[in-house]
């Protein structure tokens, strides 16, 4: 048996979303880029996989029970793996597919669902536009995290907009 400490609820039971909105999107980016800097693609990448305290705070992804390890990025794939809702339409129509792409527009539509639980912040029409580039239709304009996080350090430094797909810069 294993014990862990519980470490708060799905991504979607923070009860203040505007207030959290900006770490937590830092957070699921840092995450998901130590995850593919670590040889893994997730696999299910989804609120219900996420998890946080109610108030804010560090959040924790769980459950790779689908998880690839020793994921390369050039690693190509078969096979219908995830949450209906959640995978990427090259997983879903069961295709061929990089695995740490799969992750990029998962993420994203899980970014796309916080953002829609917010109703005052600042940073959805930002986040928003970087979750419609991690959802590209073509996997391999899609940003990895490493883009999207080099990206958003030079908007905060002021050097310019948020542009990360690959297509832009």
């Amino acid at each position: 048996m294993i014990s862990m400490p519980v470490a708060g609820g799905h991504l979607t039971s923070l009860t203040n979303p505007d207030e959290h909105l900006w770490p937590v999107a830092l957070q699921l980016f840092e995450a998901v880029a130590f995850m593919h800097a670590h040889h893994v693609a997730h696999m299910d990448l989804k609120p219900g996989n996420i998890i946080i305290p109610p108030e804010g705070g560090r959040l924790s992804i769980i459950d790779f029970s689908v998880s690839i390890p020793g994921c390369t990025p050039d690693l190509v794939s078969t096979g219908v793996i995830g949450t209906e809702g959640y995978m990427a339409p090259e997983v879903r129509r069961g295709e061929q597919y990089w695995p740490m792409l799969a992750d990029l527009w998962s993420c994203g539509q899980t970014l796309t669902e916080l953002c829609a639980r917010c109703k005052s912040s600042p940073h959805v029409p930002m986040l928003l536009g970087i979750a419609r580039e991690l959802m590209n239709p073509d996997p391999t304009a899609r940003p990895t995290m490493t883009m999207v996080l080099e990206s958003l350090a030079h908007a905060q430094r002021g050097e310019g907009d948020v542009v990360v797909s690959p297509m832009l810069q």
